[in-house]
């Protein structure tokens, strides 16, 4: 991208990128693992480049997310899942989408939407912007454990979307397998070409340089306690352990209460949870109904734990090279072996770490991500010849500087009218820049 550096103001051709939000964690939004996730793409596609300003749709503040380049607009949210993924708000996201800002590209977190909110944009607003998005949730039949499903309503946004990330190549498989029983092979067919498998690595800073010879026998189950993680199988597994020994304690920090002798469920923050892991002896991925990429796995690797995982495709996605166990009586045994054995503890500890640091940053990921950007973001509609185009040009050029507002104020466009291509072929010229802010301003800068 070609770059223009002021003293007081960041000139970029900028990508303005407006973000649709799947929150499902109200209470404390900064656990919510949508906020996780868009916290992580935003502070690594940062330290790729800086070209990109972000408009992120959330129902309040959210602190973390106060990066330079984003801009935070509120709208109430509901966060139960079901009427989440029900509720959309056509007068709301209008008034937010405002002809006075910029969207190049959409990430819509939330497929279920997308259908809706690209025709909005499309129909209501002046703006026309290409759709990619990620998505952290599929209402599988297997996993929703409601009535009425959002499936089908899903795939439906899905196919409005050019690219849509999600976690293993697993879960890819389960969407297709439940499309077929609906839709067609031509959709299929369009659904394979934008499922795009992005694993959730983790962020380099965050790995322990070393493995921690660990005192304290502590198993963790750092997973969501649920039936679709089958905790309470596990549980019974360390029934079995426990008859046999005394000697451990289980760590499972999401836990609300413990109701075994052996079972602890300390929790706190960030910085808690990572030491209290580093503090761990092993950890047990479980076998997963809905298949997706196990971050709490990943979070206990990065800090030096090793992990029996159960032997599932989504878990050799993690780490080929794993221990894999096939059912309750093979967990029994590895635990039994490994609690006993601290040699080989610290030996499958190290691999796991060293596969981690070599195989799983997360930055590798959206290297690849923000070639993506680039590549759908000239994909935007230019205006090839327009007397209206001239003007607007001429308009920049002896102004030096103009607002987007002022641009459109003196257009008097409509709906009907489409800025979008407008904005792309101005960024085209070599002498006309973005300025890196909320609100889009069009300067002239001659280089030579």
């Amino acid at each position: 991208m070609s770059l223009y550096f002021d003293d007081e103001v960041k000139l970029r051709k900028t990508i303005r990128i407006l973000v649709y939000p799947n929150i499902t964690f109200g209470k404390d939004l900064e656990k919510d693992s949508y906020i996780q996730v868009i916290k992580k793409h935003i502070t690594l596609l940062n330290e790729i480049r800086d070209d990109l300003w972000f408009y992120l749709i959330l129902p309040k503040e959210v602190p973390s997310l106060a990066f330079d380049n984003v801009s935070q607009l509120y709208m109430d949210l509901p966060t139960h899942p079901p009427t989440m993924r029900a509720h959309f708000d056509t007068q709301v996201v209008k008034w937010l989408c405002s002809k006075e800002l910029d969207f190049d590209l959409v990430m819509s977190h939330l497929p279920e939407h997308t259908y809706d909110l690209k025709n909005v944009l499309y129909n209501v607003t002046n703006h026309v912007p290409k759709f990619f998005g990620y998505c952290h949730w599929f209402d599988l039949k297997e996993v929703a454990n409601w009535h009425m499903n959002s499936f089908k309503k899903n795939i439906v946004g899905l196919l409005e979307m050019d690219r849509c990330y999600l976690n293993t190549e697993s879960q890819k498989k389960l969407v297709l397998k439940e499309a077929r029983e609906t839709f067609s092979d031509k959709v299929i067919w369009q659904l394979d070409k934008i499922l795009t498998v992005q694993h959730l690595g983790v962020d380099k800073k965050d790995i322990v340089d070393d493995i921690k010879r660990v005192e304290e026998k502590i198993i963790v189950f750092n997973h969501r306690p649920d039936t679709y993680k089958h905790y309470k199988e596990f549980l019974k597994v360390c029934d079995k352990l426990y008859e046999q020994r005394q000697d451990f304690k289980v760590w499972v920090p999401l836990a609300n209460k413990s109701d075994r002798e052996y079972v602890i469920t300390d929790s706190g923050d960030k910085d808690f949870y990572y030491k209290k892991l580093q503090d761990c002896y092993i950890g047990y991925s479980p076998k997963q109904t809905y298949g997706g990429w196990s971050v709490a796995t990943t979070d206990g690797m990065m800090n030096g734990v090793p992990y029996l995982m159960y032997d599932a495709d989504y878990y050799r996605e993690l780490w080929d090279k794993g221990v894999f166990v096939k059912n309750d009586d093979e967990l029994l045994e590895k635990l039994n072996f490994y609690l006993d054995n601290e040699y080989n503890r610290n030996v499958l500890a190290d691999e796991s770490l060293q596969h981690i640091r070599y195989r799983l940053v997360f930055k590798n990921e959206v290297e690849q991500m923000s070639d993506y950007i680039n590549e759908l973001y000239k994909t935007l509609p230019t205006v090839k010849k327009s007397e209206k185009l001239k003007e607007i040009i001429s308009w920049i050029k002896k102004e030096g500087s103009i607002t987007k507002k002022e641009i459109m104020k003196r257009l008097g466009w409509g709906v009907g009218i489409k800025w979008t291509q407008y904005r792309h072929t101005l960024l085209t010229n070599p002498n006309i820049y973005d300025t890196m802010e909320k609100d889009p301003v069009y300067n002239w800068v001659e280089l030579n």
